[in-house]
């Protein structure tokens, strides 16, 4: 019988790990907190929420919030009403609004559509031909010998934490991710089955936001994303992608994206957790989906004096289970790229969107919560954590949500906790905020679940 360790390699030769991504003690000191003992005012409506139809409860909202929020006839904003604010609106694409957050960017594609979504057109830029083919077999088991030896290292510092018992609260480390060489022996042997050819790398234009199910699927929701293990002097300041390519549509679905005159500053070494954006639609997944990361230093000077971290394509295999948090890592020669994640089985897409508007300078952080997230009770998706004053502020946030499980929206501001609570099929918030929310300014939010239809 094989030993431990050569069932391990013998595993590694599929390249998937599943075992060690969702381990039960892990810290990221910057993730938003549990912000729920701290609610301070937040009432339960007295009367059952209306249920209604699919369409009803948005053109319901729609009407609510432009009774609440009338535009006014000097507003500079591209829409006259909310109903005008919808995602994908072509108001807002003409006029160059860029009032809604948005990581969603427009590049030419290599799909045409048919009537069902799209048509692949035969392309690739997998750099399989530049290498031999008598070197494929070469290429594989150094790479499979390379992701065997991360995995023994990493089972060998779990057992370490292990043993020091149930009061040491040492974090276990996150599990390397199958993280692929610039070129498989797939790719050199011109395979269809390669990485390359099968999530259509070549192609860089974004995922249509308007695709997505109604009906509850495997979606894939993102928490955190940090860089790890490298040596900086700070501040510094890092952009670049970070971007899923899931079965539903091959074309990137944005997580993270900077251009280089928006880069992200990292003040210190010890708060270097990257801020995530939206995904511009919801993250479907049945068994894998790709990662795709290009993320540099901006320098001094142009472009060509800044240095790259990280740049790789890695896929996410979730045969294992699904409603567990994975803690994974895409290791790289200049840094590590740590993700926490989790795929959520039967859930629907969210669209959470938010008006906020200021009379006085304030920091805003609205955070959303989950049942399915709530394995970790200190954990949530950070939706916006920036200051506000004056002007409106409209962003929305795609989030996953299990079907028909609540969904929470925490505003802090100032010390004060305020609380929406949604749930499909239900007409605006059965839970918000009382009056005192207005000391702070004027905020109305709400949620879209299942907006979309493809199939």
């Amino acid at each position: 019988m094989a030993s431990t360790e050569e069932q391990v390699f013998l595993e590694s030769r599929n390249l998937s790990y599943d075992g060690a991504h969702h381990l039960d003690n892990w810290d990221y000191p910057e993730d938003p907190g549990d912000r729920r003992n701290g609610v301070e005012v937040a009432e339960l409506h007295d009367q059952p929420a209306r249920m209604s139809t699919y369409s009803d409860p948005c053109e319901v909202a729609r009407r609510a919030l432009d009774l609440m929020f009338p535009r006014e006839e000097d507003s500079d904003d591209c829409w006259s009403t909310w109903s005008a604010r919808e995602e994908g609106s072509d108001d807002n694409d003409e006029q160059g609004g860029d009032e809604v957050d948005d990581c969603s960017t427009q590049e030419s594609s290599d799909y045409e559509d048919d009537g069902n979504c799209h048509v692949i057109l035969a392309e690739t830029n997998c750099p399989g031909k530049l290498y031999p083919e008598s070197e494929a077999e070469a290429i594989e088991l150094r790479w499979a010998d390379r992701f065997f030896q991360r995995i023994i290292e990493h089972s060998k510092l779990c057992k370490e934490i292990m043993d020091l018992g149930d009061d040491d609260e040492t974090p276990f480390p996150p599990s390397p991710m199958k993280v692929f060489p610039e070129a498989t022996a797939l790719c050199i042997l011109g395979a269809k089955s390669c990485h390359h050819r099968v999530y259509r790398t070549h192609d860089t234009s974004t995922t249509p936001s308007t695709l997505g199910y109604r009906e509850p699927s495997h979606m894939l929701q993102f928490f955190s994303m940090r860089l790890s293990s490298f040596e900086a002097l700070y501040p510094i300041s890092v952009y670049g992608i970070f971007a899923i390519r899931d079965y539903l549509d091959r074309r990137r679905n944005y997580v993270f994206n900077r251009p280089r005159d928006d880069a992200v500053t990292i003040e210190k070494q010890d708060s270097f957790v990257v801020p995530l954006c939206s995904p511009c639609r919801g993250m479907y997944v049945s068994d894998k989906a790709l990662v795709e990361v290009d993320l540099w230093v901006k320098k001094e000077g142009d472009e060509s004096d800044d240095k790259q971290l990280l740049s790789a394509y890695a896929e996410i295999d979730v045969h294992a289970e699904a409603n567990v948090m994975f803690y994974s890592r895409i290791s790289g020669d200049n840094c590590n790229l740590d993700l926490k994640y989790k795929v959520l089985s039967e859930s629907v897409e969210a669209v959470i969107q938010v008006y906020a508007k200021v009379d006085h300078p304030h920091h805003v952080r609205f955070t959303a919560f989950s049942t399915g997230y709530d394995d970790y009770p200190h954990r949530g998706v950070v939706l916006f954590d920036d200051k506000l004053f004056g002007h409106e502020k409209i962003f929305q946030h795609i989030v996953a949500v299990k079907a028909n499980e609540e969904l929470h929206v925490f505003l802090e501001v100032n010390g004060s906790v305020f609380q929406w609570t949604f749930q499909d099929e239900h007409v605006g918030a059965v839970i918000s905020p009382d009056d005192s929310v207005f000391e702070y300014g004027q905020f109305f939010v709400r949620v879209i679940f299942a907006p979309k239809d493809c199939q």
